[in-house]
């Protein structure tokens, strides 16, 4: 049975755990407007194969540039997502089974911090690119 050092420990754990659990609610609301932005331009591509929106030559080829950036965010961000699940799951196991998992959780925590920063750049990227496909030269009208 648990005694009440191991209780202590377990209660600790599941302190330690809410911080990633937290940034895991941050990361879905990011892949959420992510999945969001990819459907836009899907829709976009879309309506200019059908013929259901007027383009300029080549806009479809030009919309596979800001598309790749935001399935690379994307991908980025699940994978920052997936180390911190298995951050939460290690420092569990770590804690039953009496092992010292310090490293790995640390190890953990800055691979899935790399994984936002890299996914946060391809968005930057996908928001920096977007204007360019957008006619807001004033020339309509």
């Amino acid at each position: 049975m648990f005694g009440a050092h191991d209780v202590a420990e377990l209660e600790r754990t599941i302190q330690l755990a809410i911080a990633p659990a937290f940034l895991l609610i941050g990361i879905f609301s990011a892949l959420n407007v992510l999945a969001g932005r990819l459907a836009r331009l899907i829709d976009q591509e879309r309506a200019i194969r059908n013929g259901l929106s007027p383009a300029p030559p080549g806009e479809r080829r030009r919309l596979a540039e800001p598309t790749c950036h935001v399935h690379r965010a994307i991908a980025c961000g699940v994978l920052a997502a997936m180390a911190l699940c298995t951050l939460i799951v290690r420092s569990f196991g770590g804690v039953f089974l009496g092992l010292a998992v310090a490293w790995v959780l640390a190890g953990l925590l800055i691979g899935a911090m790399l994984l936002l920063a890299v996914a946060l750049a391809f968005f930057l990227t996908e928001v920096r690119v977007a204007p360019h496909h957008l006619p807001l030269t004033g020339d309509e009208g």
